[in-house]
C-alpha cells in the first residue's frame, strides 16, 4: 500500500511539473508572434526600418530557443518519470548519473 501512495504521488508531482513547463513554454511563444507582428508591420512601413526589424528578429530567435529549452528539459523529466515508474526509491539512479541515490 505505501508503494501505491508513493507511485500516486509522484504522479501528482510529474503533473505539477508538466504543468508548469506548459504554462512556462506559453510565454516565449506568445513574445514570438507579438515580435513577429511587429516586424510585419515595419517591413510594411515607408521607410522601412532595418534596424527595428532586425533587433525583433534577434529576440525571436532567442525566444525561440528559449522554447526549445524548455521543450528539453521537459522531454527529460517525462524521460526520467517513465524510467522509473514504479520503480522503489533506492533503486532510481540519480539524474545526474552518480548512481544509485543514498538512503
Amino acid at each position: 500500500m505505501p508503494q501505491t501512495k508513493l507511485a500516486s504521488a509522484n504522479r501528482v508531482a510529474f503533473l505539477g511539473q508538466l504543468s508548469a513547463s506548459i504554462a512556462e513554454v506559453n510565454q516565449p511563444i506568445s513574445a514570438v508572434v507579438m515580435n513577429a507582428e511587429a516586424a510585419l508591420r515595419l517591413l510594411l512601413a515607408q521607410p522601412t526600418d532595418t534596424e527595428a526589424v532586425r533587433r525583433l528578429l534577434a529576440c525571436i530567435l532567442k525566444d525561440g530557443m528559449r522554447t526549445g529549452d524548455i521543450v528539453n528539459r521537459t522531454r527529460a523529466v517525462i524521460k526520467e518519470s517513465a524510467a522509473t515508474e514504479g520503480m522503489p526509491e533506492d533503486q532510481r539512479c540519480d539524474p545526474r548519473g552518480h548512481g544509485r541515490n543514498p538512503r
